[in-house]
């Protein structure tokens, strides 16, 4: 899999369950701590905090 995802940057933490139904992997969450980004263990999705600036 391997998408990308932006959220808001007050965002502090995302979970990622890999697909719909059956599809996916178990949901596991993420905290995003002094770090811009994080990517999903299991499926390499990876989360990226929206710039404030743009």
């Amino acid at each position: 899999m391997s998408d990308q995802v932006t959220v808001d940057a007050d965002i502090e933490t995302v979970s990622c369950s890999g697909g719909a139904d059956d599809l996916g992997h178990p949901t596991v969450y993420y905290n995003f701590g002094e770090k811009l980004e994080v990517v999903c263990g299991y499926c390499g999705k990876k989360f990226i905090k929206k710039d404030n600036h743009e």
